[in-house]
């Protein structure tokens, strides 16, 4: 399983995705040190880390490895667990990038937020991105990457538009109590959506032949 963890981190790093999470990361810093825009969105960088890991998905079709693994010595579950351990580890990639550009930010003197309110919201974008995957990796394995990417464009509008609508009740009514609330039931349901993600996952590759 490892192998197959190292072969996707190897192709998408080693790509423009790679190259570009770079110049981001880079362009933030940068913004964070001048202006107090950038670090409202630096934590972004974390939904951006977690794309990169859904992006194995092109590569699979585009070399033909679901050709490979198949013949390899690994099972299919241990094959979708090392899927989902490559998005867990990019999205840990975000955080990492996220943590560097609010620490710039407040070196720089430019954080416009509170340091709680700059974590709150980057816990909630970090939940929302979870969810996202855990919602998108049985679709990516069910469609594929081009037919799946229509339904991650329409659940990335979905999902972020509730986010904002979220923070915005929060700032106008300020009803953080609700918002915290929200907050917890959403890790809870993450928790129990995992196996569930896990297993629906295992059950259509296993059905699919190559």
């Amino acid at each position: 399983m490892k192998g197959l963890i190292k072969y996707d981190l190897m192709q998408i790093s080693s790509g423009l995705k790679g190259g570009f999470f770079a110049v981001y990361i880079l362009f933030m810093a940068v913004l964070n040190v001048f202006s107090d825009t950038g670090n409202m969105f630096s934590y972004i960088i974390i939904l951006i880390g977690a794309m990169m890991g859904i992006s194995a998905f092109s590569y699979e079709e585009t070399y033909r490895w679901n050709r490979y693994t198949a013949a390899l010595p690994v099972s299919t579950r241990q094959i979708v667990l090392a899927r989902y351990l490559v998005v867990g580890i990019f999205i840990l990639g975000g955080i990492a990038a996220s943590l560097l550009l609010g620490a710039v930010s407040v070196i720089a003197g430019t954080m416009s937020l509170t340091l709680s309110e700059w974590m709150f919201e980057m816990v909630q974008c970090l939940l929302i991105c979870i969810l996202y995957q855990e919602i998108m990796l049985p679709i990516m394995y069910r469609f594929g990457a081009e037919r799946g990417r229509i339904v991650m464009m329409l659940l990335f509008i979905l999902l972020f538009a509730a986010l904002y609508a979220l923070s915005i009740f929060a700032h106008l009514w300020q009803q953080l109590a609700t918002v915290y609330s929200a907050t917890l039931a959403l890790g809870v349901v993450i928790i129990i959506l995992l196996p569930v993600s896990v297993a629906v996952s295992i059950g259509i590759r296993r059905k699919k032949e190559f």
